[in-house]
């Protein structure tokens, strides 16, 4: 898994289309989702009200990573043909840098 992240006009679709001319790699165009579902566990974990919601349902951090990572990781594989290396263009991604790394350890990260 491969995540292209920068700052606006930093190149990061010139990348994107470099990567996707690999046969093994595939990128597809940003889904725009992901920055967002990050966003969102963002919130449910520093808001005192959501973490309260989280809690009472029974889901811990372990749950929430787990299933963060499970859709993210759905996202970018329907998001163009199947590929043995995967990778997503969000440039927003790249406020979750470390939650990333933590969710997919193998990951490499490219930031413009």
């Amino acid at each position: 898994l491969i995540f292209i992240g920068g700052v606006p006009r930093s190149g990061t679709t010139l990348m994107r289309a470099m990567l996707d001319a690999h046969p093994d790699v595939r990128c597809g165009q940003e889904t725009r989702v992901i920055p967002r579902i990050l966003q969102m566990r963002q919130h449910w974990t520093t808001s005192k009200k959501e973490s309260l919601r989280l809690s009472e349902a029974g889901v811990d951090d372990e749950v929430l990573d787990a299933a963060v990572a499970a859709f993210c990781l759905e996202v970018i594989a329907r998001h163009g043909d199947p590929a043995p290396r995967l990778c997503n263009k969000d440039p927003l991604t790249l406020k979750s840098a470390g939650y990333l790394s933590s969710l997919f350890p193998q990951a490499k990260f490219i930031f413009m």
